[in-house]
């Protein structure tokens, strides 16, 4: 059986910045910067995805506003609340486990398929 996969289509600017986060961190950097640049992109992409998949369609379900809100502020807190730890993480990878997060981000970037 083949299984299903929950994309999230990125604006331009992260979607440009993706390959070039990957590139970053194969390249000749600090590991500072290179964890700097990758908690930025994850970040960023983290909260894009969460108003894609929560917060625009319950606005296009008609949920009021006030229930919207409720919901934004919890997946702002949770956000928040995986920044430090996160953060914390990458700042402590060897050039090794670096090279290791490009691959992932490389793996989980894909083209959209629904794009002519």
């Amino acid at each position: 059986m083949a299984h299903w996969f929950l994309g999230t289509p990125l604006p331009e600017a992260l979607s440009t910045e993706g390959p070039a986060v990957v590139a970053y961190l194969r390249a000749d950097a600090s590991t500072r910067e290179k964890a700097d640049r990758a908690f930025a992109f994850i970040y960023a992409v983290g909260e894009h995805s969460l108003t894609y998949h929560f917060q625009e369609p319950l606005e296009q379900l008609g949920v009021s506003v006030v229930l919207r809100r409720t919901v934004g502020v919890a997946l702002g807190v949770a956000l928040k609340g995986l920044r430090g730890p996160m953060r914390r993480v990458l700042q402590g990878m060897s050039e090794e486990q670096m090279l290791g997060v490009a691959d992932e981000l490389e793996f989980r970037l894909y083209p959209n398929p629904h794009s002519p």
